[in-house]
């Protein structure tokens, strides 16, 4: 069904060329592929996360691909790479934070320092590129992380308060101050920058 999916895709963004056709027929693909893995190699079933996040890396290039064809923003080429992205962030945020057991039990400071890094460095992503997906994707495990950690220290009745007021004062300023954040981001990229979209745009996705 994957493969039919897939071509039926194919032939709909040929006729019509919606936007989001190339992310459903990129998402059909990576089934299919991690179907086929799973179906026909022993043991692949332990390495499903891996697979994913190479899937997510992916179609992630994929969609830079289409972004770098339109750095203004201003054809239906930035459409298909939003609906990109939105298909690749979870493929990349919910296999890492699987793999490091995020959900698995209690998670220690050091894992909960972790996860931060992690997601400031998604945040980094994010503010190169100028899409807001991977921090959406990855937002669950950060709330949990910074959840589990009060609760730890004791603040246990503060806990769920303590997470709301820290990620949601923290979202607040980035999106505040998204654009000088992201002028500071891709001024350190060098020559990298020119691929990317001018700082003056508004984040999409």
């Amino acid at each position: 069904t994957g493969v039919v999916t897939a071509g039926a895709t194919w032939l709909h963004w040929r006729r019509f060329m919606v936007p989001i056709t190339v992310a459903v027929g990129a998402s059909a693909l990576v089934a299919v592929a991690v179907g086929a893995i799973m179906a026909f190699v022993p043991g692949s079933r332990d390495a499903v996360h891996p697979m994913l996040l190479a899937a997510g890396l992916l179609v992630f290039a994929l969609a830079m691909r289409w972004d770098m064809t339109d750095l203004e923003r201003r054809t239906r080429r930035s459409d298909v790479a939003f609906w990109l992205h939105l298909a690749a962030a979870p493929l990349i945020a919910h296999p890492i934070f699987h793999m490091l057991g995020v959900f698995d039990g209690a998670v220690s400071a050091p894992m909960a320092a972790l996860v931060l890094v992690l997601y400031v460095a998604f945040a980094c992503v994010a503010l190169a590129v100028d899409r807001r997906a991977l921090l959406v994707s990855s937002l669950v495990y950060v709330l949990w992380a910074m959840y589990s950690l009060f609760e730890q220290s004791g603040a246990v009745e503060l806990a769920a308060a303590l997470t709301a007021l820290v990620i949601g004062s923290a979202l607040l300023t980035l999106s505040a101050f998204w654009q000088p954040m992201r002028r500071g981001v891709v001024g350190l990229l060098g020559g990298l920058s020119q691929r990317l979209p001018p700082t003056q745009q508004v984040a999409l996705a």
